[in-house]
């Protein structure tokens, strides 16, 4: 790798995110000033990009497996609702299995069944943010139910291919890491075929 990392300074420390500055020096000795946001309240020189997963994602699937589980959920970042998978983070003391079993249920309702897999960690948004998230992939049963949470706007349901099909071209706002997921979900046989 040819930057070397300076400094890195704190500009704000909001309730749920951080904002900071890193100044890296490039290849031709020039100083690269980078903003980013994290969860952590003390990212510094000697501690950056060693933190752990703190979130978790789902992909969750009937039991039959014909049907995901997507929300639309209302993101005051975008003021709009944006269809994505439920996601949360990760309570101290939990595992992200554990974890993603208290936000399926908290956000939706349904009941988590059978883990499938628990994919490496992974991150959130690597262009803005040092978040690292975990996937649980699953099969998922139960009523859905409106969220637990009064500051969360969702609208949960099972989808079918065809249903997600016509999602993507209606052109519904979603989650990069929700649509690409659902394309190749829609599109698995004409890619593997």
């Amino acid at each position: 790798m040819d930057m070397k990392l300076k400094k890195i300074r704190k500009v704000h420390e909001g309730k749920f995110l951080s904002y900071y500055v890193a100044d890296y020096e490039n290849k031709e000795g020039h100083i690269k000033s980078y903003e980013f946001i994290s969860r952590s309240k003390d990212v510094n020189i000697d501690n950056f990009g060693k933190n752990k997963a703190v979130g978790v994602g789902l992909v969750p699937f009937s039991l039959d497996k014909k049907k995901v589980l997507l929300q639309a959920e209302f993101r005051l970042a975008t003021n709009r609702f944006v269809y994505n998978f439920p996601a949360g983070l990760i309570d101290e003391g939990e595992t992200p299995l554990e974890a993603a079993k208290r936000e399926l249920k908290e956000e939706t309702g349904v009941d988590l069944i059978k883990c499938i897999d628990v994919l490496s960690p992974s991150y959130a948004s690597q262009g803005t943010s040092d978040e690292l998230m975990q996937i649980v992939i699953c099969l998922c049963d139960g009523e859905i139910k409106e969220s637990c949470y009064v500051d969360e706007e969702i609208k949960a349901r099972w989808y079918t291919k065809e249903e997600i099909i016509k999602l993507l071209n209606e052109g519904a706002y979603m989650s990069v890491r929700t649509q690409m997921f659902l394309w190749s979900w829609v599109h698995e046989k004409e890619i593997f075929e």
